[in-house]
């Protein structure tokens, strides 16, 4: 099996979202305690750091049955 390697380009962006989805989780709490409408900030966090994970993990191949 061969795996793909991925652009530095996707790594680097990866990370990138990754880091912005913390720093909004973590941002999170301070915005919930100010105004209470903080949730929105969560969501969004959670949002990027899927983002950053799909871009950096590696892409699964599915089972290829040949027919004969």
């Amino acid at each position: 099996m061969t795996y793909e390697t991925r652009s530095i380009r996707r790594l680097v962006l990866g990370i990138f979202s990754i880091a912005l989805g913390i720093v909004s989780l973590v941002a999170f709490f301070s915005v919930t305690y100010i105004a209470g409408i903080g949730f929105l900030g969560g969501f969004y966090g959670l949002i990027l750091i899927a983002l950053g994970m799909g871009l950096i993990l590696p892409k699964k191949e599915g089972k290829k049955e040949g027919t004969q």
